[in-house]
């Protein structure tokens, strides 16, 4: 394909949720454009929620079990693929790439293992468009955490918005950027909507709780949010990084609490992960708190913390025009052309590579 300045990229993004799939038709230069043209959040029939939460992978080894269940996951992109093709009329001749960040299933970054299913090569070889993917792995191999690895994005945004603001995402994980001195940082900061969202599904079947109603008339559990407060991961220094399940010890014990009381100090979790963060020094010069991800529409935590957090302006991305659900796989499309020009994904200051790399490998379809 003869090299262009602005590429045609469908962005896809399935997060640590694991509520549904994000895809983003836009166009991006990697560097300082992207232009939307269609996007939508398809979420996910409970049924396939529970599938994904069911994969257990615990170690990289159980290679039969992690082909079986990449074929689930692919077929299940390529499903909402074609259904956003068909409800947006795109030719798929017009697409340039497809960027796929892959379902995370396993994220070990101290044993250099990180798993993401979803076949790359599977979905470009259906549609017949290059795909680019596994934008963690190179980092990885250099030391680094893996993730958050969509910090360039997040940079974008606050140069856009604010230059003083910090950007909160709430997916299943909760992670921050933001510029300190000379430097852009990033990380994961604590958990955000995964413990919530599988107490939901453990106690009511359902898939979150909406606005926290439930957490809202439930009382924090002092001895558990003490053991959450004492966790190892909080003495790590910034960039760091977690898998959804790094706090299922806690998980197990909330199902044996009073479900209400369980939401609550769940969501108390999210809250002290988020002003442990403000707390630090690289927060001093911040004027503006702005939520992405699912988790800025729990209106009683964003009350919660405007309480806390009073001196401060606290935003959601919507709020300057954005759409909120989108912004990940948004993300994805500016980040795969980023890989492709062979910028920079990744720094000693986003995910703690030993030096500043590019990343993402790129799938060509058979022709």
């Amino acid at each position: 394909m003869k090299k262009k300045k602005i590429y045609k990229v469908l962005g896809i993004m399935t997060g640590t949720s694991m509520d549904g799939i994000d895809i983003s038709y836009t166009s991006t230069d990697g560097i300082n454009k992207i232009k939307i043209f269609k996007e939508k959040s398809y979420q996910f029939f409970l049924k396939e929620q529970i599938r994904l939460k069911n994969i257990k992978i615990k170690k990289i080894s159980q290679t039969k079990l992690i082909n079986n269940q990449d074929i689930i996951v692919s077929s299940l992109i390529i499903k909402y693929l074609k259904k956003f093709f068909k409800e947006f009329n795109i030719i798929k001749n017009n697409i340039d790439y497809i960027s796929l960040s892959g379902q995370t299933v396993l994220h070990i970054p101290n044993k250099k293992i990180t798993i993401q299913l979803g076949n790359p090569k599977l979905i470009s070889n259906f549609f017949k468009i290059n795909v680019i993917s596994n934008f963690r792995i190179n980092d990885i191999k250099h030391g680094g955490q893996g993730a958050p690895i969509g910090a360039f994005f997040h940079k974008l945004l606050i140069k856009k918005i604010n230059s003083h603001s910090i950007i909160i995402n709430l997916g299943g994980v909760a992670n921050f950027a933001l510029k300190y001195k000379n430097n852009f940082i990033s990380s994961d900061i604590g958990p955000a909507n995964a413990i919530s969202d599988d107490l939901m599904l453990y106690y009511y079947n359902k898939k979150y709780d909406k606005n926290g109603k439930i957490a809202s008339r439930g009382n924090v559990n002092k001895k558990l949010f003490d053991l959450f407060k004492n966790d190892k991961f909080f003495k790590k220094k910034f960039p760091k990084s977690l898998d959804r399940n790094n706090f299922n010890y806690l998980f197990d014990k909330l199902k044996k609490i009073d479900a209400f009381d369980a939401l609550r100090t769940s969501l108390n979790f999210t809250i002290f992960s988020i002003l442990y963060l403000l707390d630090n020094k690289i927060c001093s010069n911040i004027n503006e708190i702005i939520f992405t991800g699912g988790g800025r529409k729990n209106k009683y935590l964003i009350s919660q913390l405007r309480k806390l957090k009073n001196e401060l302006k606290i935003s959601i991305i919507d709020d300057y025009g954005f759409n909120g659900d989108l912004i990940e796989s948004q993300m994805f499309a500016y980040i795969s052309i980023r890989s492709l020009k062979k910028l920079i994904l990744s720094t000693p200051y986003t995910t703690g590579v030993n030096k500043s790399i590019t990343g993402g490998n790129l799938y060509k379809f058979n022709s």
